[in-house]
């Protein structure tokens, strides 16, 4: 896609740059993301601008120009190496996407993922408008293999998660107010989780469980990121994933688990670790505990000895 935020590089909180001049248009493409060979279809008259604002490790971006191709080459993937996932979401005009085998077609409020690391192609008509949602590779869970999987599906703005996170997707950009730093941490890894669940959505996995799976894995991961919540429990994660309740203890079941004995299981661990680290030496066991959801020490002291087989404070004595 047009839009690769390149590493290192220091951006304003929201940075608009328009320019009439081809070559200009290239080197803030280039400058700004990444390097791509751009192919105008009207060259003769060109006009293009860019709208970018961060939220934590998500890039936003707004696009809008003339007709053309956007080429990440192979040549250009080896000159410039750069790992990002991103979504591209059709605003106005029309969007074609190739990558991985796969070629899709995006009318506006569609979107589909692609990766930077790989070649892709966007072919943009007529005058259009795109908005590109960035994200450092290392920041999604997903394996390559796993990602190969997901690029360059349609995902329908009518779709059952499409209808849901189109909408949540075109008001980042428009939103007057700043989240907090920690909540833009949230917002943007809510997303990605969320991207990643429309595209599975999409996809028709030869293994019948593939999607299920998939989401079971991305719900661990949002309770191993929300451990400090005491408000985690089977409804925020629904609500993050925009699903049903039902839905949640159903995956957790297929896989012979329950939500609350996740949660669980995953703050002892922490709670464990932190209580055995030299840096938390002076810190109290109720304040480890809080810092993990436990709010009722009572509650942590019965559940730590049921999974470790002595109380915290002698677990603590024993491995100091």
């Amino acid at each position: 896609m047009p839009l690769s935020l390149a590493p290192g590089g220091e951006h304003r909180r929201t940075e608009v740059i328009r320019t009439a001049a081809l070559r200009d248009w290239v080197e803030v493409i280039s400058e700004t993301f990444v390097a791509l060979k751009i192919s105008p279809g009207e060259s003769e008259r060109f006009a293009g601008a860019v709208h970018t604002r961060r939220f934590a490790h998500l890039l936003a971006a707004d696009v809008l120009a003339t007709p053309q191709t956007f080429h990440r080459t192979p040549q250009l993937t080896d000159r410039h190496p750069l790992d990002l996932m991103q979504i591209g979401m059709v605003v106005a005009g029309e969007g074609q996407l190739v990558q991985d085998g796969r070629t899709c077609t995006l009318r506006p409020g569609d979107f589909a993922i692609y990766e930077s690391a790989r070649p892709f192609t966007w072919n943009l008509r007529p005058e259009w408008h795109l908005q590109v949602f960035t994200w450092p590779r290392g920041a999604v869970s997903l394996s390559e293999g796993e990602s190969q999987k997901l690029t360059a599906r349609t995902v329908r703005s009518n779709s059952a998660v499409g209808q849901l996170l189109s909408p949540m997707l075109a008001g980042l950009l428009a939103a007057e107010k700043e989240p907090s730093p920690s909540g833009a941490m949230r917002l943007a890894d809510g997303i990605a989780d969320l991207a990643i669940t429309a595209a599975l959505e999409e996809g028709e996995p030869d293994d019948p469980d593939v999607t299920a799976r998939d989401l079971y894995a991305n719900m661990l991961r949002y309770i191993e990121r929300n451990l400090d919540d005491p408000d985690l429990s089977p409804q925020r994660i629904a609500h993050a994933f925009f699903i049903s309740t039902r839905t949640v203890h159903r995956v957790f079941a297929r896989f012979g688990n329950t939500v609350a004995a996740t949660i669980r299981a995953h703050r002892l661990e922490v709670c464990r670790d932190a209580m055995l680290s030299p840096r938390n030496a002076s810190r109290s066991l109720t304040e480890i505990a809080a810092q993990f959801g436990f709010i009722d020490l009572s509650v942590f002291s019965r559940a730590f000895a049921a999974r470790y087989g002595v109380s915290p404070s002698r677990y603590r004595e024993l491995h100091r």
